[in-house]
């Protein structure tokens, strides 16, 4: 009995250890979990699936980079304006706020990954019909393709952390059957 609860144990230790160790690198989700941050200038900096600033304040007529400078493909949604095809790691767009308003944006891909352009005093319908968005700038055409070792690496690391997980996973369904088979 006890050498099963210790397979048991070990089983279900291995599979935590195995969900933690992954999760980091498949981790979805978005938003700004230091919460939101506020500036001046003319950038939006996407950085730990948080654009940064999240409230932007410009002037009438300003023209705002967005700039992703996350591994992982971004894009920037909004209402009448914004970049809907993904952004990778630094791509960036234009756009130019010419109407005083407020003008939201999220990233379509990371639920919660939002943030505002506040123009002049934000008054006004922040609509985006009055905008120019230019087409992104790729930050690199070697960033486009990933070589073949890359690739090959990404698929054997997918394939060893299912196995290593659904060995945990199996081994602690095993031992709940032993148990209960037992009792």
């Amino acid at each position: 009995m006890a050498k099963v609860r210790a397979y048991g144990l070990a089983a279900l230790m291995a599979t935590a250890a195995a969900v933690l160790w992954v999760s980091p690198a498949s981790a979805g989700g978005g938003g700004c979990y230091g919460g939101l941050t506020q500036g001046r200038g003319d950038t939006v900096e996407i950085v730990k699936a948080c654009f940064t600033p999240s409230i932007l304040e410009v002037e009438p007529g300003a023209e705002v980079e967005f700039v992703n400078r996350d591994p992982v493909p971004h894009n920037v949604v909004a209402p009448e304006w914004g970049y809907y095809e993904n952004l990778g790691r630094g791509d960036s767009f234009t756009a130019t706020f010419r109407e005083e308003g407020t003008y939201p944006f999220a990233c379509t891909i990371h639920p919660g990954m939002t943030g505002a352009v506040v123009v002049g005093d934000g008054s006004g319908p922040g609509s985006g019909v009055e905008m120019t968005v230019a087409s992104a700038t790729p930050a690199s055409a070697e960033r486009a393709a990933p070589s073949a070792a890359t690739t090959d690496q990404r698929t054997w690391f997918g394939w060893l952390a299912g196995g290593v997980i659904g060995l945990g996973l199996g081994a602690g369904l095993t031992a709940l059957v032993r148990r209960s088979a037992q009792a």
